[in-house]
């Protein structure tokens, strides 16, 4: 359960990121924006985990 809250923080902050540096918000944008976030946050939860063992 930790690592899906940590995933779902990591798409929240990294797409409201991407919303705030874009010049014009569309549906579009906001989709394109949604899914690289989420393949960005699970590889941020990914590199972390890597970071993390011994």
């Amino acid at each position: 359960m930790a690592g899906v809250l940590e995933v779902l923080a990591w798409w929240a902050a990294l797409t409201a990121l991407w919303i705030v540096l874009i010049s014009t918000v569309d549906l579009l944008e906001v989709a394109v924006g949604a899914g690289v976030g989420l393949l960005a946050a699970v590889a941020a939860r990914a590199a972390r985990r890597a970071a993390a063992r011994p």
